[in-house]
Order: structure tokens, then C-alpha cells, then sequence
């Protein structure tokens, strides 16, 4: 449970900086994500499903599902050079223009 916890922090954190910026883009680092970022943070996002999963956190849901949709469709963006900016494209495919984050689980806020 302790690890799980653990990963749980960390991944939360990257994920919530990686869109943090949005509607400007996503991010690696400090730098907007390349395509092969974005499979990596699609393959990390699902470890984060599997360990909220594994602790209960079925009110996450949303916060992943927000992120999978911009891990999927950034790089789409970045192949398309004529849409003025991603902004722009997120309108244009009603995605989500903000990823709200997750409630706090109560062992978090208790630390």
C-alpha cells in the first residue's frame, strides 16, 4: 500500500504539470512534448489508472480520461501545421480545454 501511495504522489505530480499549461500544449519537462513523449505518457498514465485502481480512487476517473484524450490528440496537433494553435484544435474536436485535478485522497491531505 505504501508503494502504491508512493507512486501515486509522484505520478500525480507529472501528470497535473504535464497539462498544466493547457490550452498552450502539453508538457515534458519544461518543453512541449514530441509524439514519442506523449506514448510514453500514455503508457505512464496507465500505471497511474492501475494504481488508483489498486487504492480506490474510482473518483479519478475523469482527471485520466481528460488526460488520455490530450496525450492522444497532441501529437496530431503537432503533425498539423496549418491549425493556428492547439487551442484552436482542442475547440475544434470539443475536447476538454482544462484538466481539473483529482480530489485529494484524505491520507494525502493528512501528511
Amino acid at each position: 500500500m505504501s508503494a502504491d501511495r508512493d507512486r501515486y504522489r509522484h505520478d500525480r505530480r507529472w501528470l497535473e504539470h504535464a497539462v498544466h499549461e493547457l490550452p498552450a500544449g502539453v508538457l515534458w519537462g519544461a518543453d512541449g512534448a514530441t509524439p514519442a513523449q506523449c506514448a510514453e505518457m500514455l503508457d505512464g498514465l496507465d500505471e497511474y489508472a492501475r494504481t488508483c485502481a489498486r487504492l480506490g480512487l474510482d473518483d479519478h476517473t475523469g482527471f485520466i480520461e481528460e488526460c488520455r484524450w490530450h496525450f492522444d490528440h497532441y501529437p496530431h496537433y503537432l503533425s498539423r501545421r496549418h491549425i493556428a494553435d492547439y487551442a484552436t484544435y482542442i475547440r475544434d474536436r470539443r475536447g476538454p480545454m482544462r484538466v481539473s485535478s483529482p480530489p485529494t485522497p484524505d491520507w494525502l491531505r493528512r501528511r
